[in-house]
């Protein structure tokens, strides 16, 4: 039966929040747990894809929720095919792509082998090293701004365990990882010459970006607004326990 004008007409004048809204896809990082990681069935674990979900879940926004390894992400955020989570905010990324309130802070520890580099205060203290670190991710804008340089020589992989593999066997002078992520590899009893110095690297929050071409300004706004109930219900810290143990 053809649509009568008063038909067509109501179908017009339907809220824009009543009607299917479009899917949302965001990538993850394929290999950083217990943040993102995909499991042994594909599927995306960890504390972001347990935030992303809950928030988004309020919102009534379908997600489709992807892990990738980061390079492709990152690629892909760049292209505008998907939003990322669990992305630092360097002030290159600032100037390409929108961003949310922080989802989490990630403390960035130095691990060294025993009878290795004794402190870190400061990035010239890893002048002239061979430090690991984890391929596309950014450390912050002065370490970032240090390998480029050349001052810090960064020999990129796609996995912590990587890292402290060949820190474990003198390949490394020092290797770079989220604390988390390290002490659970140190619990393994895998790397009994490796350790953790004392002063982080760094502490950088995280965030869910999208590429300024996305247009998705006012997503954002709303996945904030959820997101800040969540803190100020306790429930946030609540999902970020649970993601830990994921």
């Amino acid at each position: 039966m053809p649509l009568t004008r008063r038909t067509c007409l109501a179908l017009a004048a339907t809220p824009l929040a009543a009607r299917a809204a479009p899917e949302v896809v965001i990538a993850l990082d394929s290999q950083n747990p217990p943040f993102m990681y995909a499991g042994r069935d594909g599927q995306p674990r960890g504390v972001y894809a347990l935030l992303l979900r809950t928030v988004f879940a309020q919102l009534d926004v379908p997600a489709r929720i992807v892990c990738l390894p980061w390079p492709r992400a990152l690629a892909g955020l760049d292209r505008a095919e998907h939003g990322v989570g669990g992305l630092y905010a360097t002030a290159d990324r600032q100037a390409r792509n929108d961003f949310s309130q922080a989802l989490h802070v990630e403390t960035i520890r130095v691990y060294t082998r025993r009878g290795g580099l004794r402190l870190f205060d400061r990035i010239d203290d890893l002048r002239g090293l061979r430090v690991g670190v984890l391929r596309g991710w950014s450390y912050g804008d002065a370490f970032d701004a240090a390998a480029r340089a050349g001052a810090v020589l960064v020999e990129p992989v796609s996995s912590d365990s990587q890292n402290f593999g060949k820190l474990e066997r003198g390949f490394l002078d020092v290797a770079i990882a989220i604390e988390q992520s390290g002490d659970a590899l140190l619990a393994t009893g895998d790397y009994p010459s490796v350790r953790a110095l004392p002063n982080p690297l760094t502490e950088n929050p995280t965030y869910l970006a999208f590429n300024k071409s996305a247009q998705q300004r006012n997503l954002i706004s709303r996945f904030d607004e959820s997101l800040d109930k969540l803190r100020r219900s306790g429930e946030h810290v609540r999902i970020v326990s649970l993601g830990l143990r994921d």
